[in-house]
């Protein structure tokens, strides 16, 4: 088992956030009224695309903060400003929260899927997803506003490496009647 990277100091570089709407009648909203947040390190970052039309039902988008940034306001928005670091997971919730627009309070998001990827400057990661089920959640004013992540899969970046070389051997030593 390797061990667990939230317990270094090593600095965060990039977040992935990759966002389901689910294909409920009114599971979309209208992305320049409403907010997604992602809660995690112990601020939180907008999460909104001027590419895309966000949260659509049935879209799947991805959401990228710090190194290679996709969103609207990057500089605003990065891990790195001020800088966090894997150790910092350790000690605050991870959550998505909706907010909807003062015009159409009532607006509800059906959220189907959420996954976020952590990753270090020496390419370890820590990734976190939504338990929310099959169904999806809804959320906004009359539905709650949040959503926590759980703790998922976590890779040293020497683990990585070692895994990749164990398939390399593994390749190289396999018959080629057996591949």
């Amino acid at each position: 088992m390797s061990p667990d990277p939230r317990n270094s100091s090593q600095a965060i570089t990039t977040i992935s956030v990759r966002i389901k709407t689910g294909e409920g009648a009114s599971g979309g909203v209208d992305h320049y009224r409403v907010a997604v947040y992602l809660g995690i390190t112990g601020r939180e970052y907008f999460l909104g695309r001027s590419d895309i039309n966000d949260f659509q039902v049935g879209s799947d988008d991805i959401y990228v903060l710090g190194d290679g940034a996709n969103v609207m306001h990057p500089d605003e928005n990065d891990p790195r400003k001020p800088q966090r670091h894997f150790g910092d997971l350790r000690h605050e919730p991870v959550y998505l929260r909706f907010r909807a627009s003062d015009e159409t309070p009532e607006d509800l998001w059906h959220l189907a899927a959420a996954e976020v990827t952590v990753t270090g400057a020496d390419g370890s990661t820590v990734s976190y997803s939504a338990d929310i089920g099959a169904d999806g959640i809804w959320l906004g004013s009359q539905a709650g506003q949040l959503v926590h992540l759980s703790l998922g899969h976590m890779e040293t970046a020497s683990s990585s490496k070692s895994r990749a070389s164990d398939r390399a051997l593994k390749t190289a030593i396999t018959p080629v009647a057996w591949r």
